[in-house]
């Protein structure tokens, strides 16, 4: 009925099209139940910059978007162009249009670097930042992370009905009778592919207003049948006043698994628990974290810790164990005399590896924060257990949080007062203040020193949520990242309690209708360095995640103000900055036929990076020519251009452990199938058909 609705406006007959407007009323005056709405003409993406040439879809820079032409012909600087909606041709000035890309339609999309921070050389960990529209970005991150998503956090927006959103290039507003329609078509087209980059145990978390909420759980029941959808009311200001009633709320969707346990709540706490926890981590092996493989030597006589044995890395590296590391056996019998040497492994028996690398475990020991204690497990063969202090109990000592009594006798190790924890129960209403949306406004203001984003999120909430779904390395998505307060929220937490999440944020560039209009006055047209630079990615959510980072502004001001997380005082400066990596990439897109003959290797290569993990400093490449092979252990991937080289490839590769992946471009399946065999890496991949096959044959398959 939308593409009816649309067609009729084009009617130049006044009486014509009101009768036809009257009928259609009349058709559709039936009641349906349930959640029933109409699929619209689907939305288009404008690509600035992309060539106009015959094929192209386009439409008009100064008018509606949705308004789709097709290039069938080119004469010099003159495009023919046929409306897809009429019919009708046009020949039309190719500097009057822009590319356009059509949801459902095949398009091969690539990151291009614009920015970045680069604030520690410690860590490996870098954030990332994505200016697009989302519905093609989710489509790229379904290529990079298909179900390995820990937590999607969104804020779309809400409806209201003042214009703060689009559809087509076109603001919604409380005029548009197919308001609600149209909300629910947008939301549907992303959440399906958000579902599909979710990992199973994953949670998608969803802010929403009253004028939504009833809808879009309606959807995810839909959507995301076998998850429990739950409604949390968050108390979110003093109250708004709107047709007899006040408004003092605001909502969280939770689509989660039915057996979803949160990780942990500050502010729902109370419980008493010892601070020690246990030191094996039984989510990783020795063959994917080599490093924290390595033995602990305790003294019988003291049950003090004397030493640590070599690392698994640290064996290979001396040329002590020349294996295949899932080949490497514990030995118990290298402890020193009087000693016995105690190897990661679970309570079930299982090997894994331990939390900490051993340096840190003895600086760690020295200060009071391991504990050993007699082993109790049967299917354990080691005699003693070592727990320790996660970062967070490390914290609260710091603070004065936890009371220090003293130490265990002729030990380093602590001994404390009532340690108490947070909650693990979600509640389903909450009234912090510290969750009130005047809070994120002065926090936003801190950044800046000026107003520029209106009803931000507090990082309060935020940080709640994410620390609610994800655990120590979990990967956080944000598709609506507005001002960018889920990666601030992200850089606290990991602060906080020292764990590695890494976040994505996804946002277009799109004005506020008032910016549009001032823009569109001075002449200004979309595209234009003038009216891009005020966007909001460009003009609020890259310049706040850089000085959040940094903790200063591009004028080297430091910041003001305290972030104060649920710490009950402000103990950390917006100054300090945090210890994080950021890289801020735009969405574009190339020719399928430039990528499958080979001919966008550049272009390609920070995909390849981000596939693999975006682990360490994106790697470059010096010079024009593409290289015949790229081996990068500090980023954990390796790629083979020329496979007449695999010989010297597969043994530089074979014998560096830290390359977890490794792509392959060659046209031969069977050539792909053979190389992979004799290398050794968790995952391979077929370059470049995995890419072009992904998009060509996926792209499509997204739709609908």
């Amino acid at each position: 009925m939308a593409a009816i609705h649309e067609l009729i406006k084009q009617v130049s007959d006044p009486a014509l099209r009101e009768r036809l407007e009257q009928e259609i009323k009349n058709v559709t005056k039936d009641k349906k139940f349930g959640l029933v709405f109409e699929e619209h003409i689907p939305e288009c993406t404008a690509l600035y910059g992309h060539p106009i040439k015959r094929g192209a879809n386009v439409a008009k820079r100064k008018s509606n978007i949705g308004d789709v032409y097709t290039v069938v012909n080119m004469k010099r600087d003159i495009a023919v162009c046929k409306n897809r909606a009429t019919g009708g041709v046009f020949e039309i000035p190719v500097s009057d249009l822009v590319a356009v890309a059509l949801l459902g339609e095949a398009v091969f999309p690539v990151l291009r670097p614009i920015d970045k921070v680069q604030k520690t050389d410690d860590s490996s960990l870098w954030h990332i930042l994505i200016e697009a529209d989302n519905y093609h970005a989710l489509q790229l991150l379904e290529y990079l992370y298909p179900k390995k998503v820990d937590c999607i956090y969104i804020d779309p927006p809400y409806n209201t009905g003042t214009d703060d959103w689009k559809y087509n290039d076109a603001f919604v507003d409380s005029s548009d009778h197919w308001s609600h329609s149209k909300w629910l078509s947008m939301m549907k087209k992303r959440l399906q592919l958000a579902g599909k980059i979710l990992s199973d145990q994953g949670a998608l978390i969803i802010s929403i207003g009253y004028q939504e909420v009833h809808r879009l759980v309606l959807l995810c029941e839909e959507l995301f049948p076998g998850k429990q959808v739950v409604v949390v009311t968050v108390q979110t200001s003093g109250g708004k006043p709107s047709g007899g009633f006040n408004y003092l709320q605001e909502y969280i969707v939770f689509v989660v698994p039915t057996d979803f346990k949160a990780t942990s709540l500050q502010f729902a706490g109370g419980k008493s628990r010892p601070p020690f926890e246990g030191l094996t981590l039984a989510t990783f092996n020795q063959t994917q974290r080599p490093n924290q493989t390595y033995p602990i030597f305790v003294d019988k006589e003291t049950m003090c810790i004397v030493g640590c044995g070599d690392s698994l890395t640290d064996r290979v590296d001396k040329g002590l164990f020349t294996g295949e590391l899932d080949e490497f056996e514990y030995n118990y019998g290298e402890a020193p005399e009087g000693c016995s040497a105690v190897w990661p492994i679970t309570s079930k028996g299982d090997k894994c590896v331990w939390r900490l690398v051993s340096d840190r475990l003895l600086g760690d020991w020295e200060k009071g924060y391991i504990k050993v204690s007699i082993n109790k497990s049967k299917k354990n063969p080691n005699e003693y257990s070592i727990q320790y202090l996660p970062d967070g109990v490390i914290k609260k000592i710091k603070n004065g949080k936890l009371e220090v009594l003293g130490t265990e006798e002729n030990k380093h190790t602590l001994i404390f007062g009532e340690n108490t924890t947070v909650g693990l129960d979600v509640p389903t209403i909450w009234n912090e203040k510290a969750f009130y949306t005047s809070k994120g406004t002065s926090q936003i203001d801190d950044v800046f020193g000026e107003k520029v984003f209106p009803y931000p999120k507090p990082i309060d909430l935020i940080a709640e949520v994410i620390k609610i779904a994800t655990k120590e390395d979990s990967l956080v998505l944000d598709f609506f990242a507005g001002s960018g307060t889920t990666l601030n929220a992200v850089n606290l937490l990991n602060e906080q309690d020292g764990y590695n999440r890494r976040c994505i944020l996804v946002t277009n560039n799109e004005l506020s209708k008032k910016q549009t209009k001032a823009l569109k006055k001075a002449g200004e047209t979309p595209g234009s360095e003038r009216w891009e630079s005020n966007g909001i990615c460009r003009a609020v959510t890259w310049p706040r995640t850089k000085y959040t980072i940094l903790g200063k502004r591009e004028n080297g001001e430091e910041l003001e103000g305290e972030y104060g997380f649920f710490t009950g005082e402000d103990d950390r400066k917006l100054s300090d900055g945090f210890e994080a990596n950021v890289e801020y990439f735009r969405l574009g897109f190339v020719d399928k036929n430039s990528v499958s003959l080979g001919r966008q290797f550049k272009q390609i290569l920070p995909l390849l990076w981000l596939k693999s993990g975006a682990v360490g400093a994106r790697p470059e490449l010096d010079g024009e020519d593409d290289p015949e092979m790229m081996i990068c252990p500090e980023n954990e991937f390796a790629i083979l251009v020329d496979e007449t080289r695999f010989g010297e490839f597969s043994e530089i590769v074979n014998r560096d452990y830290k390359i977890k992946t490794v792509y392959f471009v060659t046209n031969s399946e069977d050539s792909f199938r053979e190389m992979s065999d004799g290398i050794r890496a968790d995952f391979t991949y077929q370059l470049y058909r995995d890419y072009v096959d992904n998009f060509g044959i996926g792209g499509r398959r997204n739709f609908g």
